[in-house]
């Protein structure tokens, strides 16, 4: 009973996730596939406001990063920071 509402906890989610999907509109896209990973960048929008959604799908998993148009600066900035930063260290 209880792997049952499991999967019936699993689905509704999944066919939620969708939903959320359909609901946003695609502002720019840009697709790239880097050794075995595949990188999906998109900008979207959707009731709430616009977002920088950022999906890594490898060996048939998939992780998604979520960053909010009013963080898209600050996030820019703390990836220069760490890119610079390591590019320095490795030169060294």
């Amino acid at each position: 009973m209880q792997s049952f509402l499991l999967h019936a906890v699993a689905g509704m989610l999944s066919n939620t996730a969708v939903l959320i999907d359909f609901m946003d509109t695609i502002i720019e896209a840009r697709e790239l596939q880097i050794e075995r990973k595949h990188f999906f960048i998109e900008l979207r929008e959707n009731d709430r406001g616009c977002f920088l959604r950022i999906t890594e799908e490898a060996m048939g998993r998939r992780n998604t990063v979520i960053i909010p148009s009013t963080g898209l600066d600050e996030f820019e900035r703390a990836l220069d920071e760490v890119l610079s930063a390591g590019l320095e260290e490795e030169g060294a």
